[in-house]
């Protein structure tokens, strides 16, 4: 018997209500590689982003038994929302992942694009790197939503399990990179160097730009090395 899924109009997404993203809509999305995983036009460059907080059922893995008619539904919504649209990005934490891939929360319309999976039962509120710093409660409500109304994997009764399974395994997350935790590991390692999320720029930690650095863009490298491998620039001024 063929199952059916719902998809819920973007307008769920719109009520659930979050602040748009102050930075505009400037990259172009070429090619979307699953529901989590897209392919921006990055300051001239092709970039893969991985979206933050989510993790939507597999649909192109190399073990082609992970794949799932679910990971299909998931990245068919990701392309009819954003492939050739221009989104903006927001990161968080680190500026990259182990793979390469840049790790944001990808805006579309306005509207946070990672929190839209989630209120549409694609993914749970994935918290196995940390709770989101920003938008922890718009992720809350939307898994809130998706699993009341039984929305696709909340619909599934095998998908729901093995998603509620693996949520409890995740279970608490891991220190933020907030301005303490980051002043922490600074007197912990004084060959640190700080980095700017935002302007993609690395500091020593007393330098004045540094300082001014918001909680939320700060990223903490141990060797200057591993700034320059993330793709930040050296501070012109501290000149790290």
């Amino acid at each position: 018997m063929k199952r059916s899924y719902k998809i819920i109009p973007v307008l769920i997404a719109f009520l659930l209500a979050f602040p748009a993203l102050a930075s505009a809509d400037k990259y172009r999305v070429i090619r979307v590689v699953d529901g989590d995983t897209i392919v921006v036009n990055y300051d001239g460059k092709y970039e893969k982003v991985r979206l933050l907080c989510v993790n939507t059922p597999e649909s192109v893995h190399r073990d082609k038994k992970q794949n799932i008619p679910m990971g299909k539904v998931a990245s068919n919504y990701t392309k009819e929302r954003l492939k050739g649209k221009y989104v903006g990005l927001e990161f968080e934490g680190p500026f990259r992942g182990r793979y390469g891939r840049l790790l944001a929360y990808v805006f579309a319309d306005g509207q946070n694009f990672n929190v839209e999976l989630v209120s549409q039962g694609l993914s749970a509120y994935y918290t196995k790197y940390g709770l989101s710093q920003k938008y922890d409660q718009e992720f809350r409500k939307a898994e809130k939503y998706a699993r009341k109304h039984k929305l696709n994997i909340w619909g599934d009764p095998g998908l729901s399990q093995k998603y509620l399974r693996l949520k409890s395994k995740w279970g608490q997350h891991r220190p933020s990179t907030g301005s303490i935790d980051v002043q922490k590991s600074i007197e912990a390692d004084t060959g640190a160097y700080i980095g700017n999320a935002r302007s993609h720029k690395f500091h020593t930690p007393d330098c004045r730009w540094a300082k001014k650095i918001a909680p939320r863009n700060k990223v903490l490298f141990k060797s200057r090395q591993k700034a320059v491998n993330q793709g930040y620039v050296p501070c012109k001024v501290c000149k790290p």
